[in-house]
Parts: structure tokens; C-alpha cells; sequence
């Protein structure tokens, strides 16, 4: 009369311990979703000079290749296929990544505010950039290549100057690498883009300054796009050109 139960017991622990062991087998063999981000904690040094009067950056939201405007990391299997990677994703989507990182390296570099960043109501110039990628590559083992055409305006629209860029860095295996990498990228057109700030103020400021009765123009030389270190390609696409009826 007793042994029955027992047996029963014996034979609901059994199953049970089956059950317990075959779902922390599935929680094992199910993969960790990887998050990773332009970001950095290393900051970027700021221009030893910076400009006068203060100023402010801000960067409109950046347009990006469909194929890679998504969460999930996308590298290159070869020049016609890529791979989608479901368990390594950015932490934000892809533009607002590289919107949010470019932000912060200029307006670091060029000794500004993020227009967001300062407050309201203050009467300091707004410097707009807009960036338009128009390849972002990742290649494991390889190297990761941003192809972009950007612009800076000068505060009120008096000048706008439009570059395109080329940044391709090596990269190691791993995609810790490529992510890496396309930091290194991000803070080579960061570096040019506040640069083109910080002539754009200068430029400013010297045309206020100027001798009472001076022509605003005259002295102030014509802004083309820098060259970047190491070897970047980079090809202007329209010299700084002051505003229409200016």
C-alpha cells in the first residue's frame, strides 16, 4: 500500500529533474546579445584655442545606407553579400550612434556646446552640421570604411561648406575590432569637421572686428575643406560660398 506512492513520487522528481535540466540546457545553448557603441569614455582633446564668442554645434540627424540602418551589426562576406549579425547589436540605432558620437567630438574639439547641451535663450552662435554616409562598411579582419558627405553652416546661414570624406581604418579580428574601428573613423571627420568650425568662427569673428567702414569680406580668405591625417582621402565638394544676396 505504500510502495506505490513512492514510486509515483520517485517518477514526478524524475521528470521534473528532466525538465529543470533541459531548460538550463536551452538557457545554455542560447546566445548573449552583444550591445556596442560609438561612444567612448576616452574623451577627445579639446582645441588648445578655442574660439570667441562662445558657439554651438548641431548636428542634424545623420542619413545612412538602408542596408545597414538597423540594430544589428552588418559586416561584409564579400563585395555583394553581407551578414546580418542577430546577437551583436549597436546600443541605439545606427544614425542616432553615429549622430550622438559626432556631437560630442566636435563640439569637444572645436571647444563648443551640443546645441542641446546649452541652454536656452543664450545669444552664441549655432554652427549646423549635416552628415549624409553614404557607405558604411565593416570587413572582419579587414578594415571598416565610412564614405560620407558632410556640410557646416556658418551661424544665420551666411556660409555653408560641403566635404566629402573617405576614412578607412584597419581592423583585427573580432567584432570588438570593427567597432573599434569605425570609432577611429568617426573621430577623423569628427577632427575635419571642427576644424571647418573653428575657421568658420574665426572668419566671424574677424569680419565683427574689422575697421569701421571695411568691407566684411575683405581679408577673410575663402574656406576649403582640410585634409585629414594619415593618409584619408578627402574631395570637396563645393567651396564655402556665402549666402544668396549676401
Amino acid at each position: 500500500m505504500i510502495a506505490m506512492p513512492l514510486r509515483s513520487s520517485r517518477a514526478v522528481l524524475r521528470t521534473l529533474a528532466t525538465v529543470v535540466g533541459l531548460s538550463l540546457l536551452t538557457a545554455c545553448a542560447t546566445p548573449q546579445t552583444r550591445f556596442y557603441t560609438l561612444g567612448t569614455d576616452a574623451q577627445p582633446a579639446v582645441a588648445k584655442t578655442t574660439t570667441s564668442p562662445a558657439l554651438r554645434i548641431d548636428v542634424r540627424p545623420v542619413q545612412v545606407p538602408a542596408a545597414v540602418a538597423r540594430s544589428q551589426l552588418v559586416v561584409q562576406v564579400n563585395a555583394a553579400q553581407v551578414k546580418v549579425l542577430e546577437d551583436d547589436r549597436w546600443s541605439s540605432a545606427l544614425p542616432d550612434e553615429i549622430r550622438y558620437a559626432l556631437a560630442a567630438r566636435v563640439s569637444q574639439q572645436a571647444g563648443a556646446f551640443a546645441a542641446s547641451a546649452a541652454g536656452r535663450g543664450e545669444a552664441v552662435p549655432v554652427y549646423q552640421v549635416r552628415v549624409d554616409v553614404q557607405r558604411f562598411e565593416s570587413w572582419p579582419g579587414s578594415h571598416v570604411l565610412i564614405d560620407a558627405v558632410w556640410s557646416v553652416s556658418g551661424s544665420a546661414g551666411e556660409q555653408t561648406l560641403t566635404c566629402r570624406s573617405a576614412v578607412s581604418e584597419p581592423v583585427s579580428g573580432g567584432y570588438q575590432a570593427i567597432v573599434d574601428g569605425h570609432r577611429g573613423a568617426i573621430n577623423a571627420i569628427a577632427a575635419q569637421i571642427a576644424e571647418v568650425v573653428r575657421a568658420f568662427a574665426a572668419a566671424a569673428v574677424q569680419r565683427t572686428s574689422g575697421p569701421a567702414g571695411a568691407s566684411s569680406a575683405g581679408g577673410v580668405k575663402t574656406l576649403s575643406c582640410p585634409p585629414i591625417s594619415g593618409g584619408v582621402q578627402t574631395e570637396v565638394e563645393r567651396a564655402a560660398a556665402p549666402r544668396s544676396g549676401a
